[in-house]
């Protein structure tokens, strides 16, 4: 769809997520009490071969998720489409950042300023859009590609609306949102998708409305061992392990993209870039 056709474009139906019904992946037929099944889910883990997840037959929204988004981000097996996998994600995600993650949505929530509509793209399983609305907006969006994580994030936070999407083409009109948040979404997005993206959200804002980003830290990727241990003794350790663990295909284009003139190129400035440790903080405004 063009730019120009989305000017009156009226928001998009959030699917009743309670009614639908998601079939099982390959994963979910694995039978992880044996010795077969366990060491298949094991090795897809720790294997350096990533082949792309495979769809479940029938599953909804299959023609919603892009190609790069089949990627076993995290070591996930299959991705996130999984029956059996997705909640434990959810839940785990937040347990492997030792409370940091939790705390970052606060302040995501606390950098997107005045106003009542807001959008969280990538939204996982809604909880950075949970903590927007415990904020007080009330019009508050998720949008991510995997159905799997959207029927946890309806269950589990009814009071925002979740759709099926992908960043780079959101299904909303021009100056919809008051600010749109971004947790780990974008060194998942590969690069030539990236400006678009940003031109996306830049569409969908309001004149001086906030873009609100949280990535990792490059910090925790390209310092040495002995200069994390000095800085940040144990949790640098582990914030330099997990880096090096974690599947991230696009990781080392995210963090080379010129994200001052991106987001020049699309009429925002930024204002905040703190690359601190394991979190990197950035806040754009549209202009005026």
């Amino acid at each position: 769809m063009s730019e120009s056709s989305k000017a009156g474009l009226p928001d998009p139906c959030a699917p009743v997520w309670p009614e639908v019904t998601l079939p099982k992946a390959w994963l979910d037929d694995v039978n992880m009490l044996s010795r077969d099944g366990f060491d298949r889910f094991w090795r897809r883990i720790f294997s350096k071969k990533k082949p792309p997840a495979k769809l479940p037959e029938g599953m909804y929204g299959a023609d919603c998720v892009p190609r790069y988004a089949l990627q076993d981000f995290h070591n996930l097996p299959n991705g996130v489409y999984s029956l059996r996998l997705s909640r434990g994600y959810i839940t785990g995600f937040d347990i492997s950042m030792l409370g940091h993650l939790e705390r970052g949505r606060g302040w995501i929530a606390n950098s997107l300023g005045a106003g009542n509509s807001f959008l969280d793209v990538g939204c996982g399983g809604g909880k950075t859009a949970a903590a927007i609305a415990r904020s007080g907006a009330t019009d508050v969006w998720g949008l991510d590609p995997s159905p799997y994580l959207l029927k946890h994030a309806a269950a589990d936070h009814p009071g925002v609306r979740f759709i099926q999407g992908v960043v780079e083409d959101l299904p909303f009109c021009d100056q919809r949102f008051d600010g749109v948040a971004a947790c780990f979404l974008f060194h998942e997005v590969p690069p030539r998708y990236i400006q678009q993206a940003l031109q996306e959200i830049a569409r969908v804002l309001k004149p001086g409305g906030r873009l609100v980003i949280m990535e990792p830290s490059a910090e925790q990727y390209y310092a040495g061992w002995w200069p994390m241990v000095r800085r940040y003794g144990l949790f640098g350790i582990y914030f330099k392990w997990l880096a090096g663990f974690v599947y991230e295909p696009f990781i080392n284009s995210w963090h080379q993209f010129d994200l001052k003139q991106g987001l020049s190129q699309v009429g925002m400035e930024l204002v905040e870039d703190e690359m601190g440790m394991p979190m990197r903080n950035i806040v754009a405004i549209k202009s005026t």
